[in-house]
C-alpha cells in the first residue's frame, strides 16, 4: 500500500508540473539575465554578443539588461536564424522609454531596401504603434500593428510559426494571423539584433529601456501556453475573485522593480505599500495597483466580489450560454463563473452532441479549451453534467451550451 502511495504522489507531482516540463524540454534558448551573463540559462546555445556597455538592472525574474539608445546593442548568433525555419516560437519581454521617433526593438534583415527574408519590430511614436514585419520576398510581406496599453510599462511580443502559419501576439493578445505563401527562410547574412537595425541610419532610433526573458521554443505554443507562462510585470496576478464576508484575501502582484508600490482604497488592507497585500473588504471593492517605475507609471485594478454565504442560491451555478474557442484572448475558455459557490466537485463533464465525453475535470476551477486529445472540435451545441456540494447539500446541474468558432 506504502509504494502504490508513492507512485500515485509521484505521478500526481508530474502532473502538477507537467506544462513546466514540457515547455522546458523545447527551449532552444533562453536569456533570463538572472546572473547577469549574456550565456543562454541551459549553456546549451552560444550566448549573446553585446555591444556597448549594457546595464545589469532589476527586471522580472531577478535582471534585466537596459540599453542606453545609443550604442548598446544585444545580438543573437545566426544559428538561431535555422532554428526558426521550422514551427518555433520566439518570446521576449522589454520596456521602452523612448517617446519620439521611430524606434528600433529588433531586426533580422541583411540591408534596408529589399524586402527578403527579414522581420522586425519598431515604435512609431507619432501613430503610438508597435509595428511588426516579416516576409521572405516582396510578394510575402507582411505587416501587423498593435496600440500600446499605456497603462503598462513591460511590454511582451511572441511570434509563433506553425506550418505556414504566422501568430502575432502583443501583450498576450493574437493582433495578426498571417497565412504565408510560403516558408519564410531568414537570410544566413544577418543576425536577430536587439537595436542594431540596419535602417536606423537616418531613419530610426536606437531602443532605450530594457530587455528580458529572451526565449525560443523548437514548436508552436498555444494560445493557452503563451498565458500560462506569462510573467506578469508589474501587473496583478490574482484575477477577479469572489469571497464571503469576514474572509480574505492575498492580492498578488507580479515581478516589480517599482520604487514606489500604492493600492487603494487602503481601508481594508493590511498594508497599502506592498505587492501582496492582505484584502479583507465589507463590501464588494475594486482595488487599484498603482507602481511607480521612475520615468514610467503603471496601474492595474483587480475586483473583490463579497458574499453573504447565508443567502446564497444553491441552484444558481453560472455557466455561459456560449464561448468562442479561437485565441484571441475573449471568451476562451468555458467553465463555473461563481466559482465561490461549489463547496466541492464530485465531477464537472463536457460531452458532445451524440454522448461522448469530450473532456471532464474535478476542479472547481477547471475550464474546456473547445479541444480533445489536443485538437480543436467543431462549433455546435454541447452538454455539461456538474455533481457539485453547496452549504452542505448535493446538487446536480445538467444543461446545455453553444461553442462557436
Amino acid at each position: 500500500m506504502k509504494l502504490k502511495y508513492t507512485v500515485f504522489l509521484c505521478l500526481a507531482v508530474l502532473l502538477i508540473l507537467a506544462p513546466n516540463i514540457l515547455l522546458g524540454q523545447n527551449v532552444i534558448f533562453k536569456y533570463s539575465f538572472d546572473d547577469c551573463s549574456f550565456e543562454d540559462d541551459a549553456m546549451s546555445f552560444p550566448g549573446l554578443t553585446p555591444g556597448g556597455s549594457p546595464e545589469c538592472v532589476c527586471g522580472l525574474g531577478a535582471k534585466s539588461y537596459r540599453l542606453d539608445g545609443n550604442d548598446d546593442i544585444l545580438e543573437l548568433s545566426d544559428q538561431a536564424n535555422s532554428q526558426m525555419q521550422n514551427d518555433f516560437t520566439f518570446d521576449f519581454y522589454f520596456r521602452l522609454d523612448n517617446t519620439s521617433g521611430e524606434v528600433d526593438i529588433f531586426s533580422l534583415r541583411n540591408g534596408c531596401s529589399g524586402l527578403d527574408s527579414l522581420m522586425s519590430l519598431r515604435y512609431f511614436a507619432a501613430n503610438d504603434e508597435y509595428v511588426f514585419e516579416i516576409g521572405s520576398n516582396v510578394n510575402n510581406y507582411h505587416t501587423a500593428k498593435a496600440k500600446p496599453d499605456n497603462s503598462k510599462c513591460w511590454h511582451r511580443f511572441t511570434l509563433v510559426k506553425f506550418n505556414l502559419e504566422y501568430r502575432i501576439y502583443f501583450d498576450n493578445a493574437l493582433i495578426k494571423k498571417i497565412i504565408s505563401r510560403e516558408n519564410i527562410v531568414f537570410t544566413k547574412l544577418a543576425k536577430l539584433k536587439f537595436s542594431n537595425s540596419p535602417c536606423t541610419a537616418g531613419l530610426a532610433v536606437k531602443h532605450r529601456g530594457n530587455l528580458d526573458e529572451i526565449t525560443l521554443y523548437d514548436r508552436a505554443l498555444s494560445d493557452n501556453e503563451i498565458r500560462t507562462i506569462y510573467e506578469f510585470p508589474d501587473r496583478i496576478k490574482t484575477p477577479n475573485t469572489t469571497i464571503f464576508k469576514g474572509q480574505s484575501i492575498r492580492l498578488e502582484g507580479g515581478q516589480s522593480c517599482a520604487s514606489g508600490i500604492s493600492w487603494s482604497p487602503a481601508q481594508s488592507l493590511d498594508n497599502p505599500n506592498v505587492i501582496n497585500p492582505l484584502a479583507t473588504p465589507d463590501a464588494t471593492t475594486t482595488y487599484e495597483l498603482r507602481l511607480n517605475n521612475g520615468g514610467c507609471q503603471s496601474t492595474d485594478s483587480v475586483t473583490v466580489y463579497v458574499a453573504e454565504k447565508d443567502s446564497l442560491n444553491c441552484d444558481k451555478l453560472l455557466l455561459p450560454k456560449a464561448f468562442t474557442p479561437n485565441n484571441d484572448g475573449l471568451n476562451d475558455l468555458y467553465g463555473i463563473s461563481n466559482t465561490f459557490l461549489p463547496e466541492s466537485l464530485d465531477f464537472f463533464e463536457i460531452y458532445d452532441r451524440w454522448g461522448e465525453k469530450v473532456w471532464e475535470t474535478t476542479e472547481i476551477t477547471g475550464q474546456w479549451d473547445g479541444t480533445k486529445g489536443g485538437s480543436p472540435l467543431g462549433t455546435g451545441m454541447y452538454l455539461y453534467r456538474i455533481k457539485y456540494k453547496c452549504n452542505s447539500d448535493e446538487k446536480l446541474d445538467i444543461g446545455n451550451f453553444n461553442l462557436l468558432r
